[in-house]
């Protein structure tokens, strides 16, 4: 029998496939709501679920907590052709992957996003943007639903506009996500807001009304991330959450609209399982958190480089948040970079 949060899962999960085969409808959800569950390590049903490909670390914002950006990267150069992404796309929906999303950076930033979004739509894969908002213009989500777009990912740091700005250092970013959610909603694109923590919103209350924002803005889920110390916050493990203050979130897990990837405190990490990350310049690593590369798809197919990725799921990794927020498993992995 499913448990009331599952029956929610399925019915968000029904309206990303809206224009999909039935056959495909089920598979998706049996991948999402089962495989999810199991986080078993395979290639089908119940394995490699999402496949996110970031397609540029150009973005307007220098957010603070960036995971992307250890440097000011705002070039063009070297970053996957359209041809090159295609390719990718085709090699991961050969093997039964459900769900592509498109990050970066700043997604909306790259020309031919729209028209990857319906090549994607074509291959029967399930297309989801994750974007700061700035450029959701009326016209460009609409190009996008024509694509066949089936879900969108609206970062906001913070219920305060003011704040949100200055955490994005972007004035009027707030204004501008805010207007790309509506415009969302009212193409029937189903949206998500996604926030992280930071310890002083846990307590302020913030993290709780960017859940009762995204229940205002009728979003159909708040993914609320725990924060990592890598990019523009390495080395400042002082922000990482404690166990209480990971429990503490968890509580905001009663809103049928909040999700999150870890929670319970025993949950396996999906790193390299369930979902794996592609960078813009090609390296193949576990997750964006975990910036390690198993090979590049310029110089190996997508499916060699999945079966080296077998490495990484058998290191000792701890539960109920990311790995990379424990010091000592990020000294291991830093130690087997350098022999790389």
């Amino acid at each position: 029998m499913l448990r009331t949060s599952q029956i929610d899962r399925v019915r968000r999960n029904l309206r990303r496939v809206a224009g999909l085969p039935w056959a495909k409808k089920v598979y998706y959800i049996i991948n999402t709501i089962i495989g999810e569950t199991l986080r078993t390590r395979s290639i089908g049903t119940l394995g490699l679920r999402l496949v996110e490909i970031g397609l540029t670390r150009r973005c307007q914002c220098r957010c603070a907590h960036c995971a992307v950006a250890i440097t000011e990267a705002s070039s063009e150069t070297n970053e996957l052709t359209t041809s090159e992404v295609r390719s990718i796309l085709d090699q991961v929906a050969a093997m039964h992957v459900t769900e592509v999303c498109f990050t970066g950076g700043e997604p909306l930033l790259r020309q031919d996003l729209v028209d990857l979004v319906r090549y994607a739509y074509q291959l029967r894969l399930v297309p989801k943007i994750s974007t700061n908002g700035i450029l959701l213009s009326d016209s460009l989500i609409s190009k996008l639903k024509k694509a066949g777009l089936a879900w969108c990912a609206v970062s906001i740091d913070s219920a305060q506009p003011g704040q949100h700005d200055e955490l994005r250092r972007y004035p009027g970013c707030y204004e501008k996500a805010i207007k790309g959610i509506n415009g969302l909603v009212k193409h029937g694109i189903p949206t998500s807001i996604v926030t992280y923590t930071r310890k002083n919103s846990i307590y302020t209350g913030d993290l709780a009304e960017i859940v009762a924002l995204g229940r205002t803005l009728n979003v159909a889920v708040v993914r609320i991330n725990f924060l990592v110390p890598i990019g523009r916050l390495e080395n400042q493990e002082n922000q990482t959450l404690t166990f209480e203050e990971r429990e503490e979130v968890r509580k905001l897990l009663k809103d049928g609209i909040v999700s999150m990837e870890s929670p319970r405190e025993g949950t396996r990490c999906t790193a390299a399982v369930t979902k794996i990350h592609i960078t813009p310049n090609g390296d193949v690593t576990p997750c964006i958190f975990i910036p390690m590369p198993y090979g590049n798809v310029r110089q190996k197919s997508f499916r060699e480089i999945w079966q080296t990725l077998a490495d990484f799921d058998r290191m000792d990794k701890p539960k109920g948040h990311c790995p990379m927020c424990d010091p000592a498993f990020r000294r291991r992995l830093h130690g087997l970079v350098r022999q790389c």
